[in-house]
């Protein structure tokens, strides 16, 4: 499928667009809720997300790119709840984040998305990690450095900075019985792929509570 049908096959399902689906969705502030489930429907909304996905498959896999297909919205996780200014459809304040799954060359592949609304124009769109980590904006900054660094001491010093990404994360599970406790208390391990010249190298996050409210991170070569 060629990038500009792709973009056109980008129609995101708008069910459970906020944790909860549509039984959310009956609870919370008509006065933002129903705008924010139109919007979430804009043809010019869901084009700018599908070129946000094929600026990073042209990184990721350039080979796979015309052959994209499928694409699903999995979750719209709200961090900071939108605010429309009447009569206009695209928010003027809010912050939230968008999980899409794709197929790539015939691979499910998950990409997430951070989009912070503007009050002058249209929203900033940042690509996050690919994959199913848990980790916020902030946390997958300030691991990506150390799991960069880590793998690069086991490639060697051969392969040029420009030739290092994140290409994967998984979820591997919640750590020391803490699944069932709040989400600010529970500590949880990640396996990041790092893509180095050619090759990967799979890095293994533990993150944990740090104790003033936010989280830390652990890094190691995974076994």
């Amino acid at each position: 499928m060629s990038p500009a049908r792709f973009l056109v096959a980008l129609t995101l399902l708008v069910l459970a667009a906020l944790p909860g689906g549509r039984a959310a969705m009956a609870q919370v502030d008509q006065e933002w809720s129903e705008p924010f489930r139109i919007f979430l429907k804009d043809q010019n909304y869901v084009d700018a997300l599908g070129q946000q996905i094929n600026l990073v498959e042209r990184q990721i896999a350039p080979e796979c790119v015309q052959l994209l297909t499928g694409a699903d919205r999995k979750q719209v996780r709200l961090r900071v709840k939108p605010v429309f200014k009447a009569g206009t459809a695209w928010p003027i304040w809010g912050e939230w984040r968008e999980q899409i799954q794709i197929n790539r060359c015939g691979i499910d592949v998950l990409h997430n998305v951070l989009v912070v609304a503007r009050p002058d124009g249209a929203p900033e769109f940042t690509s996050l990690l690919p994959g199913d980590t848990r980790a916020s904006a902030e946390l997958q900054m300030d691991a990506s450095l150390p799991v960069v660094t880590i793998a690069n001491a086991r490639m060697g010093k051969d392969c040029p900075s420009g030739q290092r990404e994140i290409i994967e994360t998984a979820f591997v599970g919640y750590r020391d019985g803490t699944e069932a406790l709040p989400l600010a208390e529970r500590k949880w391990r990640e396996y990041w792929q790092v893509r180095m010249c050619g090759n990967s190298i799979t890095v293994q996050v533990d993150f944990q509570p740090d104790g003033k409210g936010g989280f830390t991170h652990i890094v190691d070569l995974a076994d």
